[in-house]
């Protein structure tokens, strides 16, 4: 599984970036089309449909993980010879273009997801200077249909962002993942418990210790400096990713840098905020830690694509 992934991230590095512009189109519908595949014939676990058995006992790929790198290159190619258009077809083109895997990945349901596609869109919308009074017509629009948003959202999710809000009203219901995540946190201190040593973890009490609460169980067991080098070693990679960016001599590989920060960013951040009670539970995993083929392969494909892009600039 290791060698698959690990060779995942050798092909992408060794490939030319550039040719995934002619297939973005493609590889983008194909990935709508898995989604569909998805609501109408994949898994339904924990409340929400996000799987496709693969035929082989214990074995599942989740097309959402996917999309978003597709997501990615499509909304590249089209910013990349779009560049400062003040167009609202242009504006509008690229929200469809977002909107409709969006609103396919909310209807599995899958909050965390759909919240890291749109900020992908928005990260890259404003890179290239599409104009800010769209983006501030459409804040508007969203405000105004926030309450219609929210009615729509599953039991099980509405009960999610109220836990949120205060954790005490249901501590041995929807509040329990955060609570028991802050305990384990907490418990941790300054050089925590020890490897392997973490209660709240391998007591069970901790849930989804390994995926979505990892950060919370690495926390219980090496302490605050132990979360605090990985915070920076996530940082690092931030920053190298800005300066592969910034050193590319083609616009497209600018954009894809972007994208892929963005949405490496955007699951590091609410993963990690969901783990310390500052944001809503929404299951996205944390990159390179979280147990999950699916979004390790995606990771290690991203990131061999932005090795294509440093490879392509004689400045990195």
């Amino acid at each position: 599984s290791l060698s698959i992934k690990s060779n995942t991230c050798n092909c992408f590095s060794f490939a030319a970036f550039r040719v995934l512009k002619p297939l973005s189109f493609y590889l983008y519908l194909f990935n709508v089309l898995l989604l569909l595949v998805t609501l109408a014939f994949g898994i339904y676990s924990k409340g929400a449909i996000r799987w496709i058995p693969l035929g082989i006992e214990g074995f599942t790929f989740q097309p959402s993980e996917f999309m978003k790198l597709s997501l990615i290159i499509l909304l590249s190619s089209l910013l990349s010879s779009r560049f400062g258009s003040s167009s609202i077809k242009d504006f509008l083109l690229t929200t469809f273009i977002t909107l409709v895997p969006a609103t396919l990945i909310f209807i599995q349901p899958d909050l965390g997801t759909t919240v890291v596609v749109i900020f992908i869109w928005l990260l890259l919308s404003l890179f290239a200077r599409l104009r800010l009074s769209y983006f501030i017509y459409l804040l508007l629009v969203l405000l105004a249909i926030s309450p219609i948003i929210f009615l729509s959202l599953r039991p099980y999710q509405r009960d999610r962002i109220k836990s949120f809000l205060d954790p005490s009203l249901d501590p041995l219901g929807s509040g329990y993942h955060v609570l028991q995540s802050e305990i384990a946190v907490g418990s941790g201190r300054v050089l925590g418990r020890g490897f392997g040593r973490g209660t709240q973890s391998h007591l069970r009490f901790l849930p989804e210790y390994h995926t979505d609460f990892i950060f919370a169980s690495l926390s219980e067991e090496w302490g605050f400096l132990g979360s605090a080098v990985v915070v920076l070693l996530f940082g690092l990679v931030f920053i190298r990713i800005i300066l592969i960016g910034m050193n590319s001599q083609f616009l497209f590989g600018q954009l894809l840098s972007l994208g892929v920060l963005a949405m490496i960013f955007s699951q590091t951040v609410v993963n990690i905020g969901m783990n310390l009670g500052i944001a809503p539970i929404t299951g996205v995993p944390l990159p390179l830690l979280s147990s999950g083929g699916s979004s390790l392969v995606l990771t290690m494909a991203s990131l061999g694509i932005l090795q294509s892009v440093a490879r392509s600039s004689k400045r990195v």
